[in-house]
Parts: C-alpha cells; structure tokens; sequence
C-alpha cells in the first residue's frame, strides 16, 4: 500500500493536479482527468457526477480539510484530479481500486 499522503504532495510538487469539485469534474468530462480522489465528505452530487466518469476514482479516507492539507494547502479540498501524476507513485491506487472491484 503506498502513503497517500506523500503521493500526493508529490504529484501537486512535479505533475500537474486539478483542485475542487468543479474542475475536477471538468477535467474527467474532457477526458484530461487519470485519478480522481475524493473526501469522505465531498457533496453526495458532487461525488455521483464523479463516479459516472470513465476514470479510476479513489475515496480518500479523510474529510476534506485532511485532503487539503495532505495537498499542502490551507484550505478544504472536496476532490481532485490527477491530470499528470509526475515523479509520484499516486497511480498505483489504479491497483488498488481494481484489486478491490475485481
């Protein structure tokens, strides 16, 4: 299992990341989207729009304000999108969200 949390302040560090519900949303729907992660407290709407999307979704176990601050930010993150993951091992949760629907 890797360290969420490293993994992404990594990826925020070296690739290239979409921060809160609406833009993660817009980056699924335009196909720019690999990961997405979300709080266990990110709006029921907000969360089913993100499970529709055709990409690998990963519930943080945290609420919002813990996702913010394993982004490094002071802030409530409800979701993000991984659009590059970087030098990060972030894509490995791919492994685990398949290991734990097959």
């Amino acid at each position: 299992m890797i360290n969420v949390d490293r993994a992404l302040r990594s990826s925020i560090r070296t690739g290239k990341v979409a921060l809160g519900s609406n833009r993660t949303v817009e980056t699924g729907l335009d196909g720019q989207a690999k990961l997405i992660i979300f709080a266990v407290d990110c709006p029921a709407d907000v969360r089913m729009k993100l499970e529709n999307i055709d990409v690998p979704v990963y519930g943080y176990q945290g609420m919002g304000k813990d996702l913010g601050s394993a982004c490094g930010k002071p802030f409530s993150v409800a979701a993000l999108a991984i659009i590059e993951p970087g030098d990060s091992e972030i894509m490995a949760l791919q492994r685990e969200i398949r290991g734990v629907e097959a």
